[in-house]
């Protein structure tokens, strides 16, 4: 499976460079920022994993789709991937996140632009031109599906799958904003809808039902593939929390600890509330959320989720997801053979991430 994977990345750069070098072209008559954002937006999309993009192809693969339209489904794939680093871009701007895919993140650039040709207030100049960059970088993957040689109804159909998943991304993402501003813990219910809409939905339901849409597959199987998504998407985001929380800045591309830092209401957070006492609560509301915390502040959040049994409670809680999620897979009957195997090897891997 992850061979699979790994066979369908040059294709889907392959078809972003062509289609960013095509509109930094066109962009380039407004002016010299057109071609300097597709520039840094083909830098930027080269540098992830492209999981997004891939399971497109894999899906329309799986699904039966026709050999000969693979370049099609390669194109639905790269919008993918381009709405995607979109949405890095601003996340990094709200999350004040200076490197992201091991670089410096798109506003950071901009910053670094704006002090060394000594503009005013680089800061807020590289965070302006970093959200006009994520803007643009929404408004060509849009492009790139309208201009998608298929059927028109196919086509018509991927645009407002696309549009109304990456509209709920937004909306969740302003929930994401305010529960972490908000010093009050949320309830579970509420973590979890946020993972379903913020990432699990387009992270997974979205490019299977894109693929199988792209192979003229009907709503039966679109529909299961939308289910079978939202929980593989659930798990992948419990164990991107893990390695925000664990991994190393080298290792996750990003600071580490970020999501301490902005006080982010994760799975993690909530149960270290819980059962914390009064004295760690104290602790706690010191760190979490503060902007200037430090190695030592990090490694004492690490140390209470690993005292406290949280570590363990939310593995236990992944383990459940994950046999739940399996026998999902195993029942759905409108999946054929082939794509059920893979469905499982893809659970497998993504409960491997991170060990």
């Amino acid at each position: 499976m992850e061979a699979y994977l790994d066979g369908r990345e040059k294709m889907i750069v392959s078809r972003l460079e062509e289609s960013l070098v095509r509109f930094g072209e066109d962009l380039g008559e407004v002016n010299a920022w057109g071609e300097d954002v597709c520039r840094r937006l083909i830098a930027f999309s080269r540098g992830g994993k492209m999981l997004r993009g891939k399971l497109v192809l894999l899906s329309y693969n799986l699904g039966g789709g026709d050999p000969g339209g693979e370049d099609e489904a390669a194109g639905a794939a790269a919008a993918l991937e381009l709405i995607h680093a979109a949405f890095l871009i601003h996340d990094d701007i709200m999350d004040q996140d200076s490197s992201r895919r091991g670089g410096p993140s798109v506003f950071t650039q901009y910053q670094r632009l704006g002090r060394e040709q000594k503009l005013r207030a680089p800061g807020h100049f590289g965070q302006s031109m970093g959200i006009c960059a994520g803007d643009a970088a929404l408004f060509m993957a849009f492009r790139i599906l309208s201009e998608l040689k298929t059927d028109a109804a196919i086509r018509q159909r991927l645009l407002s799958l696309y549009s109304r998943e990456t509209s709920r991304v937004a909306i969740a993402q302003m929930q994401d904003v305010y529960h972490s501003a908000r010093p009050e813990m949320v309830d579970k219910q509420d973590i979890f809808r946020l993972y379903v809409h913020k990432t699990a939905r387009y992270t997974f339901s979205l490019p299977l039902m894109a693929g199988a849409v792209l192979a003229g597959q009907g709503k039966a199987l679109v529909a299961g593939l939308e289910s079978i998504g939202e929980s593989l998407g659930v798990i992948f985001q419990i164990k991107d929390d893990e390695l925000g929380l664990f991994g190393s800045e080298e290792k996750i591309g990003k600071p580490a600890g970020s999501d301490v830092r902005e006080g982010k209401k994760t799975l993690y957070y909530l149960y270290l509330w819980q059962r914390a006492d009064e004295k760690q609560k104290h602790l706690l509301a010191r760190i979490i959320g503060q902007q200037d915390i430090d190695a030592s502040d990090l490694a004492a959040v690490r140390r209470l989720v690993v005292e406290l049994g949280v570590r363990e409670q939310v593995a236990a809680e992944v383990k459940n997801l994950a046999a739940e999620t399996a026998e999902r897979i195993r029942t759905c009957e409108d999946l054929p053979v082939p794509f059920r195997t893979m469905l499982l090897d893809f659970l497998a891997y993504n409960l491997r991430r991170g060990n």
